[in-house]
């Protein structure tokens, strides 16, 4: 099924509004809504006693105007109720101070008081609707990473965690490198949380995996129990698209899909967003829903600017291209309370179908049921990949709390260059299969684990093609750094060695090409030593001149580049159209104002081309299509109009 819905608070907006709201959904061809997300406080008013009445009322005015329902455990929002007899549920930040009541997530991840009174009201709620048709699945909590907790009672679930893990205090000292500046630990208590910014790499790294954990443990509880009660519905929650904190591979195993909340804000942020989209299916290798879908100004520092016309039809087919089966706005109505009040719904606050947004989705919708039976089934397939690693986007976070480098900025160096070809890209993590992709790309890969090697090195003599950036492979899984030659595992890879290095912080570094092209080096630079690899740039400036900046390799049936340094973009669009050369959708021609993504069904293919631009863009069709949207002919040059969306078999 391909949804088109919106987030509902039914417990917002007076008794009498409800059959207004749903009629008005039917309208606009709404036809699934997720609720209770944050209704707590009303289905437990107090302790043990439970109004679920309001909410059947709610759902069957909706299910009377064929609308599904998507239920939420409210568990991110434990009521005022709850705290004040359990405060130690309150998790204490790494200030010493404890949250108070009044936000949301308020709440201890390991505490086991919480635990009990989660499970008890997602439990009454499961067997309140197991039997309803009009829920079709379920979101746990929303949007799971945060706060760290503090207390002691995280500290000894940390300790038991580690314990676990190393067996040995002997052991956890090695690893960590505890005999810097006398941090032996000679009994587990001893180990303290990172309350201060930990200044030991390993500990840090540690600390973020436990946490990590501690999310997934959760996480995974209350799967379990909707599962034992419900097995007919799905299961899914909301992340949050590149959010660095948790390992979301991990997270993701046991829900049935991934959903992610989607706020792209501006144009200018198109590729994030679609790196975005494509972590999200990466995650467990399918079709995603998006459960939260921007549908105008935010209120974020400051309130964002609104939509242009056409701009939430252009971000709603954005997340189709790149393989949602289910759009879901935030929200349904602008509410006239609370932090949101300046967050955009699809009616604003007046409640009348006068706003932009809803007759944007009335015309989106009736576009999407139409064309639906033509999205249902077909995925995207992608003949190049990008290594995203959790472990390496901690490891970045080793020194201060703060990250060294622009982990999805660099991956969007890369990623900009192949989109600009009109190729899909998966995500994938290192130990993949990744035999079905022409190139290979790990854009900062400190952390090289043995399995990892052997898998990169299989690829590559296969016949793959794999591309590194700079730092790749300096550190160990314990985020200590090696001891080797860098890039340490796999330098005979690479026919290369790097003895020097350095921060390109405020410098002007030029880099030229083996065609005599300069680039403007960034970031960083491993000065790089060939030991049989090709040299494809060098160093232009200062004592940098005698190294290499960029190489290649041929290493049995494959290549390996290692690209030493950020680099303009330029540079990146020329290696890609080299490397993919042949993949590009040759029949079409589009300027960089218009995204191309492609999603198919066995043989056939639908391309989709959105202008991310208040003007109209040319594009050129080599041969004649059929435009779904519209269900017109094209071919030739033809014009796609500001914000504007074709659809084309």
């Amino acid at each position: 099924m391909v949804y088109i819905g919106a987030d509902y608070y039914p417990e917002h907006w007076e008794r009498q509004r409800w059959s207004v709201d749903a009629e008005l959904m039917q309208r606009a061809g709404i036809d699934v809504v997720r609720l209770a997300e944050f209704a707590w406080s009303k289905l437990e008013p107090e302790d043990g006693r439970y109004e679920f009445s309001w909410l059947d009322e709610a759902m069957s005015i909706l299910d009377r105007k064929g609308i599904k329902v998507v239920l939420c455990t409210p568990t991110a929002s434990p009521p005022a109720w709850l705290i004040q007899k359990h405060p130690d549920i309150l998790p204490i930040l790494r200030d010493g101070n404890r949250m108070s009541f009044g936000a949301r997530r308020h709440y201890c991840i390991t505490n086991k008081t919480y635990h009990y009174y989660s499970e008890r009201i997602i439990r009454k709620l499961a067997e309140h609707y197991k039997n309803s048709s009009q829920v079709i699945g379920w979101q746990v909590d929303n949007e799971f990473g945060g706060p760290k907790c503090y207390c002691e009672g995280c500290r000894r679930e940390f300790q038991r965690w580690l314990k676990s893990k190393y067996k040995s205090l002997d052991n956890l000292n090695r690893s960590w490198g505890n005999a810097f500046w006398s941090h032996d630990y000679t009994s587990w208590e001893q180990i303290p949380l990172p309350i201060v910014p930990s200044p030991n790499p390993a500990f840090d790294l540690d600390f973020r995996r436990f946490f990590s954990d501690m999310n997934l443990a959760y996480s995974n509880m209350q799967i379990r129990l909707l599962k034992s009660i419900t097995p007919d519905k799905f299961v899914t929650h909301n992340f949050m698209g590149l959010f660095p904190h948790l390992n979301y591979y991990d997270l993701a195993k046991n829900y049935d899909f991934v959903s992610w909340d989607n706020y792209p804000q501006n144009l200018e942020n198109r590729f994030r967003v679609a790196l975005s989209h494509d972590v999200m299916r990466g995650l467990k290798k399918k079709n995603f829903w998006v459960m939260e879908q921007q549908c105008s100004y935010l209120t974020r520092q400051d309130i964002t600017p609104t939509f242009s016309p056409g701009q939430m039809r252009l971000w709603t087919y954005h997340s189709f291209a790149h393989g949602a089966e289910a759009v879901v706005y935030f929200r349904w109505r602008a509410c006239t309370f609370g932090i949101e009040q300046f967050h955009s719904g699809i009616l604003q606050h007046d409640g009348t179908d006068r706003s932009i947004s809803y007759k944007e989705a009335t015309r989106i919708s009736s576009e999407i049921h139409r064309i639906a039976s033509q999205l249902e089934g077909s995925r995207l397939i992608s003949p190049v990949a990008i290594i995203y690693d959790y472990d390496n986007i901690w490891a970045n976070y080793a020194y201060q709390e703060k990250p060294m480098y622009d982990y999805p900025g660099e991956a969007l160096r890369f990623y900009r260059a192949i989109k600009r070809l009109g190729i899909n890209v998966d995500v994938v993590r290192p130990v993949d299969d990744l035999s079905k992709y022409r190139a290979v790309i790990a854009p900062l890969m400190y952390i090289v684990t043995e399995e990892a090697a052997t898998n990169i090195r299989r690829y590559v003599e296969k016949g793959g093609t794999f591309i590194a950036g700079f730092r790749f492979g300096m550190k160990d899984e314990n985020s200590n750094m090696v001891k080797t030659v860098l890039p340490g595992k796999l330098r005979d890879l690479f026919g290369i060695a790097i003895y020097a290095w350095d921060n390109l912080r405020e410098r002007s570094v030029e880099v030229k090409d083996k065609e005599g092209e300069s680039y403007q080096a960034d970031t960083f630079a491993d000065l790089i030593t060939p030991e049989g690899a090709e040299i494809i740039a060098k160093y232009n400036s200062s004592w940098y001149s005698p190294y290499a900046a960029a190489t290649v390799r041929s290493f049995g049936k494959g290549k390996a580049y290692y690209i030493g340094c950020g680099l303009s973009q330029g540079f990146y669009d020329k290696l890609m159209r080299k490397v993919l050369k042949g993949l590009e959708v040759e029949e079409i021609r589009c300027p960089d104002e218009v995204e191309i993504a492609i999603r198919q069904k066995e043989d056939k293919k639908l391309i989709f081309l959105m202008n991310f631009s208040d003007k109209s863009s040319e594009v050129s069709l080599s041969r004649e299509y059929v435009d779904l949207i519209t269900e017109k002919k094209l071919s030739g040059k033809v014009e796609v109009d500001p914000f504007g969306v074709m659809l084309l078999i």
